[in-house]
């Protein structure tokens, strides 16, 4: 069991992820790697405790944590400068800005700094370990693990084993963070992962309804947070496309194509393969899921139950 791990960037995502290892019980190095004057340190660190501090209080009002665990879990993390004195942690999770060539760097001093078994995590969005894995002494022991911003509150971890990853690693990683509470998913070593992929098309798709004069930003995000964002919170993009019918992804996908002249609408091949196969979802038995015998009534009471329960609580004043 791993109980002392290091944060490698003080900055938002990475006081963030502090955070959330402090609240799960372990003891946190959160380490600057920057050249600074010692007020210049002393500054950056007091920054990340205050927003650390000001979170775990409203976590406490929220009744997330029991008020009583503000202190301890504020004392569960230290301040620590430089690479010096890593040895004993664990896990090391990285949380540099997106400069693969200061992940490069950073990696290849950390081996020498840390014992031979401790896990070394990648918490980049974008760029994948099969980018970085030169760098790091051991690469049996490199992970990506990409945090969503904000790390303390979101639950899902990506965890993307990279060239020469050892199952062990993997399986070390994701018991660690479902120590956290968090959903650890594992994805493949693929730019953009799952979450950043799908969310750059989505984010990049509202901004052009913007420009073209379809809605404003204000209106965008209340359709969005009312309509996809409600729904995706109970029910998964997967078994929505198979609830709507996997036909009608497949036709709204070719008016759109057709109706806007871009090729970015055209539905995906698997989409494609599913037409010919008839399978559509709960009305033919299988889409991407399987609905045979009584699965179909199921699956459907369950998501309708889920969705009546979100209605209600966000309803409530």
């Amino acid at each position: 069991m791993i109980h002392d791990v290091a944060v490698l960037g003080p900055g938002r995502i990475g006081r963030q992820i502090a955070l959330a290892f402090a609240v799960g019980g372990c003891r946190v190095r959160l380490v600057d790697l920057k050249t600074r004057t010692a007020a210049e340190t002393r500054a950056v660190f007091d920054d990340a405790r205050r927003e650390i501090a000001r979170d775990l209080t409203l976590m406490a009002e929220e009744a997330v944590i029991a008020r009583a665990e503000v202190d301890a879990t504020l004392a569960r993390i230290s301040d620590h400068a430089g690479l010096d004195g890593l040895r004993g942690v664990g896990f090391v999770q990285e949380a540099l800005p997106e400069l693969i060539d200061l992940k490069r760097e950073t990696f290849g001093r950390l081996g020498a700094a840390i014992d031979d078994d401790a896990i070394i995590a990648c918490g980049s969005s974008t760029i994948s370990p099969q980018h970085l894995v030169a760098s790091v002494k051991g690469r049996e022991r490199f992970v990506g693990t990409h945090w969503l911003n904000p790390a303390h509150i979101i639950p899902l971890v990506e965890v993307v084993a990279g060239p020469g990853t050892s199952e062990r690693t993997v399986e070390r990683t994701l018991t660690l963070l479902e120590g956290l509470g968090k959903t650890p998913v594992r994805c493949g070593d693929s730019p953009g992962f799952i979450g950043p992929r799908l969310q750059v098309l989505l984010m990049n798709e509202a901004v052009r309804l913007v420009e073209e004069g379809v809605a404003t930003p204000e209106d965008v995000d209340k359709a969005f947070k009312a309509g996809m964002g409600f729904r995706y919170g109970t029910i998964g993009i997967f078994e929505f496309i198979d609830w709507g019918g996997v036909d009608i992804l497949h036709r709204a996908s070719g008016f759109l194509t057709k109706a806007l002249n871009d090729d970015r609408f055209r539905a995906a091949r698997l989409v494609d393969e599913k037409i010919a196969k008839n399978e559509l979802g709960p009305k033919t038995g299988r889409g991407f899921f399987d609905y045979s015998g009584d699965k179909r009534d199921t699956f459907e009471t369950a998501k309708v139950r889920a969705l009546l329960r979100q209605m209600k609580r966000t309803s409530t004043p």
